[in-house]
């Protein structure tokens, strides 16, 4: 029977990385959160004005808020590293 080489997994031979994962990862939240943020600073009172008369325009803008804030939301969850099992 051939003897085949033994090949180490990703994982026991990756590098240590420069940077922390939490700390990257809460970097890109507060990243995130800074451009969403502006996001609905700049744009939110504008479109919301614009589809004051039109109720489904206004329903898609509060959904896309609602999924903006949600997904933000997500990310800082992700980012803190302690969380329920």
């Amino acid at each position: 029977m051939p003897e085949f080489l033994s090949i180490a997994s990703p994982s026991a031979v990756a590098e240590p990385a420069l940077i922390p994962r939490n700390t990257a990862r809460v970097a890109i939240s507060i990243l995130l959160t800074l451009l969403d943020s502006w996001a609905v600073v700049a744009f939110g009172g504008t479109l919301c004005h614009l589809s004051a008369n039109q109720p489904i325009w206004l329903t898609g803008i509060v959904l896309l808020f609602v999924s903006l804030f949600a997904s933000l939301g997500r990310t800082w969850y992700l980012a803190l590293p302690v969380r329920p099992r």
